[in-house]
Parts: C-alpha cells; structure tokens; sequence
C-alpha cells in the first residue's frame, strides 16, 4: 500500500436537499475491489468512521 495504487473509494453521498438541509445524517459510499483482503476492507471501514468524525461531526 502506497499513495500511488488505488485499494478503494470513499465518497460522501448526497441524499438530497430537505435531508441534507434539516437532519445531521450522512451517508457514505465505499467501494473495493471483492477480492480485497479482509483486514484491508476493515482499514477502509474504519477509515469511512474516522472521515466522518473528524470532518462531518459538530462539537454542539
């Protein structure tokens, strides 16, 4: 694993206009390759947790 090679994709999805608007839930997207290793997809999952927290979650 390096920054050049590409293991996966984690994207924020966009639920439309009202939700993004009046709730604080988001949801993300995670794409990986089905023949990943399986502590490589848990890295990823744990890595979609730590994006949301660190960029997505308020202090109030």
């Amino acid at each position: 694993m390096d920054e050049v090679n590409k293991i996966g994709k984690i994207s924020k999805q966009w639920t439309g206009l009202l939700r993004e608007a009046f709730t604080d839930s988001d949801n993300f997207g995670i794409q990986f390759p089905m023949d990943l290793d399986v502590r490589m997809k848990a890295v990823m999952i744990g890595a979609c947790f730590l994006i949301d927290f660190m960029f997505f979650e308020s202090n109030n």
